[in-house]
């Protein structure tokens, strides 16, 4: 209420500004079927309960006072203020209520610069309060609310909305005439946000959806006689609930103005929704999974589903909304129905649509119990206001083992020991074990029994696999479910070659032993390297010389020469150039790599000449690599003597990789024979 001013007063017609009212009014329409729809999608909303000032039960309700207290109070509203937040500081987490002005025009200052906060004479009582100079039909002010919880309610007070009629002169000079004229007509608004109003049918008119409450023409009221509610129902966190304050009428100047007060929101009980995802196929048929919901402190029972469905189709997958305790602690766990739990990567993800709060979750790979039974997490601390979902996502933690029997020839063709130009040697994809490109996989399909098999490394297959053909492009793949695997620290892939077969020299291991890791189910390039027998990487030379058996002979200091007697030689004798019984041939016998990869174990085995002349070993001793040769009959013991005739065989030895240079690693063995008597 304003006290009445007497004055001449100029006609006012707004046509423009009633039709921009207009408009308002059907965008608000509009976007309360909106935010009605949204909110329906929302699982976590509560019906909306519009009653006055009153929580849903078992709802928490927060309190801006009118007056000074303990709690956040509207008299620390700073006069001509535009904005303020109420904190409410908890353990569980600080709540916060905004209650801002976007717009606010024609402001009248007189009793204090508005907004501004007391009790306004004739008007309202602790609150806050907006003046205004009437100037036209238009929206004065704008008052939005904010809270950073999903609430499921929210209100205040709306004190002294009215109108007034004023007695002006309007018209006469001897007999002067006068008429009773509006100035204002105050009108409210919460439609936006699909808010609520009530009213006082002395003072007020409402529309049929309680959204827009209109003062009766001329009807004006005092302190407290025409108080009326605005609420809204369940919000999502930090949403501006608008009310947007009017005059919608002006036939003369005035000044008219409102107060708020008794601003709350409640918060519902924390809440939360399980949600079971599949990501792939069952690896059986008919697996299911189950989850429940138990409180930590005593293990009780809250809520649980069991899926249905086959393959990669999930239904009844997901919980009801549950309502939690606050303060309570509480686990999600999973366990698998007629299946094996290991078969299955399982990773959950928790989020809160409130921020804030001091509930404790993670997310990651769900941790597997002691007898690996149940996949469990926690979740700790929820408070009123949080609206929590979890998925949890299973996808058929399957090992996957593969790889190609290769060639590893580089892509080259003929002979490393018939190539001279080093092309073997400067080609670092020849014999190095690895699969490059530019090199092929081999046929498996035209060769019989090429196969490949999955063991424990003790000679045990793998349960549910069988030795497996090599493809035509040369490649093999096992899949098998990580309860076949479950346990084991490493496998073994063994290469099964046929008999015969061409590609005779390996460049790895026919047995390649695979650390199995953990969360790790992919294990790719497990690839077996071969070239055949023309190709292989080490390659042997063997020298003669001819010699009156000098039993002083330095093998170092014989040199390369085309004829066998005058020096080392790859040639046999001419037939002019006769060896005699009782004459001795020295022989060298130079070993190369060729090749990219270390040579271990090599044994250079040589056959003395039986018959029809006899061979045996002479003085000098042996020298160079290996030189204590040793007879196939024994080859840990046993030394070949001086005058020993037969098979013999070096010690191991070894021929390191070459570098991409033009000179191979290479090795020297040389002995002694006495060519009969």
């Amino acid at each position: 209420m304003r006290q009445s001013h007497k004055f001449l007063a100029t006609l006012d017609n707004s046509f423009y500004s009633r039709y921009l009212q207009q408009m308002l009014v059907m965008v608000g329409v509009l976007l309360f079927f909106m935010f009605s729809r949204q909110a329906l999608a929302n699982p976590f909303a509560t019906p909306d309960n519009f009653d006055a000032a009153s929580c849903p039960i078992g709802h928490k309700k927060y309190t801006i006072a009118n007056t000074a207290s303990t709690a956040p109070s509207l008299s620390s509203w700073v006069n001509g203020e535009r904005s303020r937040t109420f904190i409410f500081n908890e353990s569980s987490g600080n709540k916060t209520f905004t209650i801002n002005f976007p717009l606010l025009i024609d402001a009248n200052n007189r009793d204090g610069t508005v907004p501004f906060y007391g009790s306004n004479n004739g008007v309202s009582s602790n609150a806050i309060n907006l003046v205004h100079n009437s100037t036209q039909v238009q929206t004065d002010h704008t008052l939005d609310v904010s809270i950073n919880r999903p609430v499921s309610k929210v209100g205040y007070k709306i004190q002294d909305l009215d109108s007034t009629t004023v007695r002006v002169r309007v018209g006469g000079i001897f007999f002067p005439r006068y008429e009773d004229r509006a100035p204002y007509i105050e009108q409210v608004d919460v439609s936006a946000n699909n808010g609520r109003l009530t009213f006082n049918s002395i003072f007020h008119n409402i529309n049929p959806q309680r959204n827009i409450v209109t003062a009766k023409e001329g009807e004006n009221c005092s302190t407290g006689q025409c108080t009326i509610d605005a609420t809204w129902g369940y919000q999502i966190a930090n949403k501006a609930l608008n009310l947007a304050h009017s005059n919608e009428k002006r036939e003369t100047s005035g000044v008219h103005a409102t107060g708020y007060s008794d601003f709350y929101f409640c918060l519902a009980p924390p809440k939360i929704i399980v949600n079971k995802l599949l990501d792939g196929s069952r690896v059986d048929g008919d697996d299911q999974f189950r989850i429940e919901l138990r409180r930590t402190d005593n293990n009780d029972f809250v809520e649980a589903f069991t899926t249905t469905g086959s393959n990669d189709v999930v239904t009844d997958n997901t919980t009801t909304v549950t309502t939690l305790t606050e303060g309570v602690n509480y686990t999600v766990s999973e366990q698998i129905i007629n299946g094996n739990l290991l078969d299955y990567q399982t990773t959950y993800t928790c989020s809160n649509a409130t921020t804030g709060t001091d509930v404790v979750f993670s997310s990651g790979e769900m941790p597997v119990n002691a007898d690996g039974t149940r996949r469990t997490f926690a979740i700790n601390n929820v408070s009123y206001g949080d609206e929590i979902t979890c998925n949890v996502t299973n996808t058929p933690s399957q090992y996957t083992f593969s790889g190609i029997v290769f060639n590893d020839n580089g892509g080259l063709s003929g002979s490393p020991k018939n190539d001279l130009t080093n092309s073997f040697i400067n080609t670092y994809k020849y014999f190095n074990g690895v699969f490059d490109n530019g090199e092929s996989g081999i046929d498996g399909s035209a060769l019989n029994n090429l196969k490949v098999k999955l063991t424990d490394c003790n000679s045990t297959d793998i349960t549910g696999t069988t030795h497996q053909n090599v493809s035509d492009t040369g490649s093999y793949s096992f899949t098998v479910p990580a309860s076949a695997v479950a346990g084991k620290s490493q496998i073994c892939l063994i290469q099964e070659e046929p008999d015969p077969w061409s590609y005779s020299v390996d460049t790895t291991p026919n047995r390649l032993e695979v650390p199995i890791n953990n969360s790790v189910y992919l294990y790719e390039d497990n690839n077996f390297g071969e070239v055949i027998a023309e190709q292989t990487a080490l390659v042997l030379k063997k020298y003669q010389y001819v010699h009156q058996c000098d039993t002083n002979l330095n093998y170092n200091n014989i040199l390369d020469k085309d004829s066998p007697l005058n020096g080392f030689s790859i040639n046999a004798p001419r037939q002019d150039e006769k060896v005699d019984p009782g004459q001795c041939i020295a022989y060298k016998i130079e070993a190369y790599n060729h090749g990219h990869i270390t040579l271990t174990d090599i044994r250079i085995t040589d056959i003395l000449q039986k018959t029809p002349v006899e061979s045996v070993f002479h003085l000098p001793n042996s020298s160079g690599i290996a030189a204590s040769l040793r007879t196939t009959k024994d080859l840990n013991s046993g030394l070949v003597n001086i005058g020993d005739n037969g098979v013999i065989i070096t010690e191991p030895f070894k021929l390191t990789n070459t570098a991409t240079t033009t000179i191979p690693s290479k090795a020297t063995l040389y002995f002694n024979t006495k060519y009969g008597n």
